[in-house]
């Protein structure tokens, strides 16, 4: 059986290699990764031009990168996101803008040079439309938010040109379903994300203390650990607002990984806001700014406590995933895919409600106050972190792939 050759398509803001950060880049990267030892697949990824492609290309084998260079336009995009704004108030549907048209183009100047079993749209589904105008093959949308449902314009258009859907959870999945359109015509896949299980090892009493001495934590402090974007929807104003209705949290610590953007130093409005409301709490809450995704591990040897208390429909948050897999337990926000990725019993899930706050410093204040309960929650995260391995989510994309082009009908050769 030959291997399959699928063109991925970028959302376009940041580059593969994954240099620049970025949660898909670096989902990619994995996958690139395992491709590269068990060449299962040929990839072929439209990606914004980097400086670091010339030298991935020379040294891969089995995926090639097509940069494309990229033009900011500022100004257009204002204006499209204003116009987007209005048409979804009238209408009360969401449209989300068509990126980087340029990419749209090397696309198809690429198709019509290269034959390819299937192309997959990466988070970006109102480009499906215009793929299929001079893409007549195998197309797919692979989904990371909430960004097929019902309150997406054109929807059901967009699912009709599709002969697929992947997912990284059933929860993106059950909302694409939502949509009036004939089930028959799409195809419903999911791939759980996954993690390179080797960074993210159970830590031990010695790396603990070794990772606290170098950040300049005591062995006494309970240490909590936010890891992601400081944007409104990931809740960082939520967690310190919680910490505030807390007594007797002096030996608290709070570590802040992440910028406002994924590889960004700049700070916005809302990050003035949490700075602001981290200073009127009685504890040290440390900002790191953005920080290289090698460096987390290190970060998270010195935490009791991992906090997801994200508002908006996260779909995998690997951050969790992460911190169980080192046996650190978590507290997060029920909502979207979270409960399918974390092992319940080695965390607190919190409903999205209008006790979420108060539910959320009770949960705090049981992880902060319980060292027994910690632990035990501690191993049952470890007993559980295999599912989420890089090998798993490839073997899950590749057999995928190859039900989504129906490879079972496939003669051996190779590709011209």
């Amino acid at each position: 059986m030959r291997k399959p050759r699928i063109l991925l398509l970028t959302y376009g803001a940041l580059p593969v290699p994954a240099v620049k950060g970025g949660a898909i880049e670096t989902l990619l990267d994995s996958l690139i990764e395992e491709n590269e030892t068990h060449q299962q697949l040929e990839l072929r990824i439209v990606s914004p031009a980097d400086p670091a492609i010339s030298a991935f290309n020379q040294i891969h084998t089995q995926t090639q990168i097509i940069p494309v260079d990229i033009r900011e336009r500022p100004v257009w995009w204002f204006i499209q996101k204003c116009w987007n704004k209005g048409q979804s108030l009238l209408t009360g549907k969401r449209k989300n803008l068509i990126p980087y048209p340029e990419l749209i183009r090397k696309t198809q100047e690429y198709l019509q040079e290269a034959e390819v079993d299937g192309v997959l749209d990466l988070n970006c589904p109102e480009r499906v439309p215009l793929l299929r105008s001079f893409y007549s093959g195998k197309l797919g949308t692979y989904l990371h938010n909430d960004y097929l449902n019902p309150e997406t314009k054109d929807g059901k258009e967009i699912l009709q040109e599709l002969d697929g859907v992947f997912s990284v959870c059933d929860f993106l999945n059950q909302q694409a379903q939502k949509i009036d359109f004939p089930k028959e015509r799409s195809a419903f896949y999911r791939v759980n994300n996954g993690i390179q299980l080797e960074d993210f090892q159970p830590v031990s009493q010695a790396e603990r203390q070794e990772a606290r001495a170098q950040l300049r934590l005591e062995d006494s402090d309970c240490v909590i650990v936010f890891s992601g974007r400081i944007t409104e929807t990931k809740g960082v104003h939520l967690l310190l607002e919680a910490l505030s209705r807390l007594d007797d949290i002096s030996h608290v610590k709070v570590l802040v990984l992440g910028g406002t953007t994924y590889s960004s130093t700049k700070k916005d409005a809302y990050f003035n806001k949490v700075l602001a409301q981290a200073e009127k709490l009685p504890i040290e809450v440390r900002f790191t700014g953005y920080i290289n995704k090698k460096e987390i591990p290190f970060y998270l040897r010195a935490a009791d406590i991992c906090v997801v208390p994200s508002i908006f429909h996260e779909t995998c948050c690997l951050s969790a995933v992460e911190a169980q897999a080192m046996g650190i337990p978590v507290i997060a926000t029920k909502i979207g895919g979270i409960p399918e990725y974390i092992s319940e019993t080695g965390a607190l899930l919190i409903p999205y409600d209008q006790e979420y706050v108060q539910q959320f410093a009770q949960g705090l204040k049981q992880l902060i106050q319980d060292e027994a309960l910690r632990r035990q929650m501690s191993k049952a995260a470890i007993s559980g972190r295999e599912r989420h391995s890089q090998q798993r989510f490839y073997e899950e994309f590749v057999s995928s792939i190859r039900q989504f082009i129906g490879q079972n009908g496939m003669k051996e050769g190779e590709h011209e």
